[in-house]
């Protein structure tokens, strides 16, 4: 099979799921990178939205830490626990993409972390300069892209190496796990103002609330950016999916082919939601070295 893949390797794979729970969303992800470790399938490109509101947290945060719980549960927001590190992320009216790859430095994605990173923003940034979009990737002058930022600021309220702004603002969160020269890297596309006003609801801790950062609040609107500001007009998702998959073909010069999941995957996908779903992986937190 791996001799198979090698063959391969300029045809990358393409999956756009529909909108599912943050538990099967993390565990198809998770399925994607077991499979590219093994040499089981090509770099593959995913598109895909959340059913309902989510919060996604790092790694190595917690829900106290990471979110309001307080307000999250008024407002019917659900959060899970990522395989990546980073920080929180609010998936409502968003647009996530992952990539996973099993041979990183061969497959022209970078030998490193940081590396992978910026091949990764070339190529949406190529996307969204197709849609008319002036973004930028951020050079990264003050973080080092190391994904093991626990404290309380939400992810876009910080800016690191080679994460994609405009005006200023970051539009583009992203995070990655690696482990050898596989990784899996996933990221969110704030569409409209609404996922910014619902970021800052159950993403701000208050004082009084408790917890580290309970004293946090800060001004969302001239951090966060959203698309449908940023291009000045609504732009349909499928056109945005369109314009960032053509954006990583020219980048790195392949080709995608579809593809709709086996039923044998999706019974993969289910039993792995079951470990995302519980709460000895929400609660749990756990330094280890191929979290990142």
């Amino acid at each position: 099979m791996a001799q198979k893949v090698e063959k391969m390797v300029r045809i990358w794979r393409l999956v756009v799921t529909p909108p599912w729970d943050g538990y099967l969303n993390m565990a198809t992800d998770e399925m994607l990178f077991e499979e590219v470790k093994e040499r089981k399938r090509p770099p593959t490109l995913r598109f895909y939205r959340w059913a309902g509101d989510w919060v996604s947290y790092g790694y190595f945060q917690t829900p106290q830490k990471a979110l309001n719980l307080e307000a999250a549960e008024e407002l019917g927001v659900q959060y899970v626990r990522r395989q990546t590190g980073g920080r929180a992320v609010v998936h409502s009216e968003d647009l996530t993409y992952s990539l996973v790859a099993g041979d990183a430095q061969r497959q022209g994605l970078g030998s490193s972390l940081k590396e992978t990173y910026r091949q990764i923003a070339r190529a949406l940034t190529s996307g969204f300069m197709r849609l008319g979009l002036p973004v930028d990737s951020f050079p990264g002058a003050n973080e080092t892209g190391r994904q093991r930022q626990d404290g309380p600021a939400p992810c876009f309220l910080t800016l690191s190496d080679h994460e994609i702004s405009v005006g200023g603002k970051k539009l583009v969160g992203s995070a990655q796990f690696r482990q050898g020269q596989a990784f899996l890297q996933h990221g969110s596309v704030p569409l409209s103002v609404y996922n910014r006003k619902l970021a800052q609801q159950v993403l701000t801790k208050m004082k009084g609330n408790g917890g580290a950062g309970s004293d946090y609040a800060p001004d969302f609107g001239s951090r966060y950016a959203v698309l449908e500001e940023a291009a000045g007009r609504k732009i349909p998702v499928k056109k945005l999916t369109d314009a960032l998959r053509d954006g990583f073909e020219r980048t790195f010069g392949v080709t995608f082919e579809p593809e709709e999941f086996s039923s044998g995957q999706k019974q993969i996908i289910e039993r792995r939601a079951e470990k995302y779903a519980s709460e000895d992986w929400k609660e749990r937190k756990r330094t280890v070295a191929a979290a990142v």
